[in-house]
């Protein structure tokens, strides 16, 4: 009996010293996802999502309405400094609802390393659009999101996807 207590503690210990932590390669630079923002980008996609059909756990949550209005004609632009840092935006709707009062400004992001919000501002005026996905940004999409509310509380959600020009 003792004779097996032993193997077993060494069984134990053997494999206790046998273990290595992994070593991982590295993943590469971190995505600059402020310099990911930047460039011309044209309307390609819009949802309507319906958030009280989602709380409720209604079938039909959202809607592509993408051909319902001419959205294909909105386009953005993101204008950085030379530094990459954020400085002038246009919004060009042409015949597409309005995703914001503005037309053109500055721009700015919340957070610089993870941002969730643009602000679009020009003069007293500010607008703000969040962010839906970094992992588009790699594959040259941007997804936008806005909401609408009432009451104070959201009713529809339109997330808008745009592809880099």
């Amino acid at each position: 009996m003792k004779r097996i207590q032993y193997i077993l503690f060494a069984i134990c210990i053997l494999s206790i010293w046998s273990c290595k932590p992994e070593e991982f390669a590295p993943i590469g630079e971190p995505q600059n996802i402020v310099k990911s923002i930047q460039g011309n980008w044209g309307l390609t996609k819009v949802t309507q999502i319906d958030q009280d059909a989602s709380t409720k756990g209604f079938p039909y949550k959202q809607l592509d309405i993408t051909s319902v209005y001419p959205y294909t004609d909105l386009a953005l632009s993101f204008l950085g400094d030379a530094q990459g840092n954020p400085s002038t935006f246009t919004i060009t709707s042409g015949n597409a609802p309005k995703i914001a009062d503005l037309t053109s400004g500055n721009w700015t992001v919340d957070d610089v390393k993870a941002p969730t919000s643009i602000s679009l501002t020009n003069g007293t005026l500010t607008n703000s659009l969040s962010i839906g996905s970094y992992v588009s940004l790699k594959a040259g999409k941007l997804i936008i999101k806005r909401d609408k509310k009432l009451n104070g509380k959201v009713i529809l959600s339109y997330q808008y996807e745009f592809t880099k020009k």
